[in-house]
Formats: structure tokens, C-alpha cells, sequence
């Protein structure tokens, strides 16, 4: 697959996806192991500030994509819900 493919048809799958895109941003940060909402912040800092973040990690976890491991650290982990939606995200991808 070709990185213009590669972009074009996670663009389709974004736009198609019921999620919002700071929601889908923090579930590929998450995915890709940044599991502190410190480490998420910084990342995506030029999009989003800490407080969106902690208010986009609490709503992903009413939905019970992401779950609180600790609430002392921030540190969150994909629930199976979470990493399901990832590969629905990413269902274009060759399998083998």
C-alpha cells in the first residue's frame, strides 16, 4: 500500500467514523502507547490543552473504550471496546 493510500483511506475511515477527531486522536495516542494523560497532552499540545484531554478521556471511558488504571498518575489503558474501534479505524489495512 502506498503512503497516498495509505492517507486517503484512513481519511474516509476518520470522516465515516461516529467518533469525534480529538476522540479518535487521544485512541490512536493511546494505541500507540502513550498511556499518561501527560504524555497525550504533550503530544497533541499543538491541538489540544489538558483539560480537553482529561474531559476527552473521561467521555472515552463513559464509553468504555479507555479505562482508568490510575487516577494518582492519569494512566489510562484501551479497553477491548477501545482497541476494536482501532481496527474498524484501520479495517483497510492488508491482514497479511
Amino acid at each position: 500500500m502506498k503512503a497516498i493510500d495509505f492517507a486517503c483511506n484512513l481519511l474516509k475511515t476518520l470522516h465515516e467514523s461516529e467518533l469525534s477527531p480529538a476522540s479518535i486522536r487521544v485512541l490512536f495516542c493511546l494505541g500507540a502507547g502513550l498511556h499518561y494523560k501527560d504524555d497525550i497532552t504533550s503530544f497533541l499540545s499543538n491541538s489540544q490543552n489538558s483539560g480537553n484531554i482529561s474531559t476527552i478521556l473521561k467521555r472515552l471511558e463513559q464509553h468504555k473504550l479507555v479505562k482508568l488504571i490510575s487516577s494518582d498518575t492519569d494512566y489510562y489503558s484501551l479497553s477491548e471496546k477501545g482497541k476494536d474501534a482501532i481496527r474498524k479505524l484501520l479495517r483497510f489495512l492488508p491482514t497479511h
